[in-house]
């Protein structure tokens, strides 16, 4: 054999050997593409992740195609005073309990929801996925659910690198992969999304869904402790709720007339003559207070109006305090929650 053919034999095998090292142990099923960013923007991360073969270019975003191995869930449940007089078909029912099914193969449109630095070594990109009504279009319905979960990146230690200080410009490889933590929101969205740092290297994510129908609104808080070892599932909300455009509701609640407003979103306006047995319009907001040497607690303050025919109006004017405690955000001072649980 020729001395060339030997190099060239020798190099391949290093070539097969590098590669080997640059995989992460992860399983092959989960892992759609196994890439390398060279910054932490996310559009790069994604790239990294999915490819920029695989962009969904629209108005206001850009989303990456993927097929993932999805757990097959029940669609939302509205609640019952969300629903029509006569539900939908395909709307389960009010009171029905969700009941996970068979994972399935799934074709998804992915966004970039948060980019969480941890120290100079290790960062974590929250993705939100949303099934593909075709290769053009994600599903949007009432009932659509969006998933949320999380890719784990660490700085790249490339030869003749070393010393050199850290920084996003870097090269940062895919380490873990949590395609699903948990699966929120309607119309295909996990709602607006929030970052507050609790202690060195704990966040905690946020995101509020909402949802109208028939002149009701809702909003919900979903938190997420974010960390180096994981996403994780740590605090679950009523935020806001509001049916303030049922007829007389803004009357008994002291409220201007603001056809299809709410103190949650704009919301369709309920029909003249729809009427409702209690009237709320309640609003909260999250704020982290920090703990020296520990996990930040979480408050949420709420504010609002509620009316019933037995005690008349009611100015809502509290204040919840959460504790983080084995693994999850725990009420620790404060009444129950005001919002109604409708």
């Amino acid at each position: 054999m020729s001395p060339g053919r030997v190099g060239g034999v020798a190099g391949l095998a290093l070539l097969l050997t590098l590669a080997g090292c640059e995989r992460p142990a992860q399983n092959a099923e989960t892992v759609q593409h196994l890439g390398i960013a060279n910054s932490l923007h996310p559009s790069a991360l994604m790239d990294a992740a999915f490819g920029n073969d695989q962009q969904l270019v629209e108005k206001e975003q850009v989303r990456w195609r993927t097929t993932m191995t999805l757990p097959e869930l029940p669609p939302a449940r509205l609640p019952s005073a969300m629903l029509p007089a006569s539900t939908p078909q395909g709307l389960p029912e009010a009171d029905a309990v969700p009941v996970p099914r068979l994972q399935q193969r799934m074709r998804v449109a992915v966004v970039p929801r948060e980019v969480i630095r941890f120290g100079q070594q290790q960062a974590m990109l929250v993705i939100e996925s949303v099934p593909l009504e075709n290769e053009q279009r994600t599903l949007q319905t009432p009932t659509t659910r969006a998933y949320v979960g999380a890719i784990h990146f660490s700085l790249l230690h490339e030869a003749g690198k070393a010393g050199r200080l850290p920084s996003e410009s870097g090269r940062w490889r895919i380490t873990r992969w949590q395609p699903v933590v948990d699966a929120i929101g309607y119309d295909g969205t996990a709602g607006a999304s929030q970052v507050y740092k609790l202690a060195l290297d704990d966040y905690l994510l946020t995101f509020q869904p909402a949802a109208c129908w028939q002149g009701v609104c809702g909003q919900w808080l979903h938190g997420y402790t974010l960390r180096p070892q994981g996403m994780e599932p740590s605090l679950h909300e009523r935020l806001a709720a509001s049916n303030r455009t049922h007829a007389h509701c803004a009357d008994r609640l002291g409220l201007p007339h603001r056809a299809g407003k709410s103190a949650v979103r704009q919301q369709p306006a309920a029909d003249a003559g729809a009427t409702a047995a209690d009237c709320f319009d309640v609003q909260g907001e999250v704020h982290p207070i920090s703990r020296e040497g520990q996990v930040a607690d979480v408050s949420i303050r709420y504010r609002g109006q509620l009316w019933n025919p037995r005690t008349g109006r009611q100015a809502i004017q509290q204040t919840q305090l959460y504790r983080y405690q084995e693994g999850r955000f725990e009420l620790v001072e404060g009444a129950p929650n005001p919002v109604p649980e409708f």
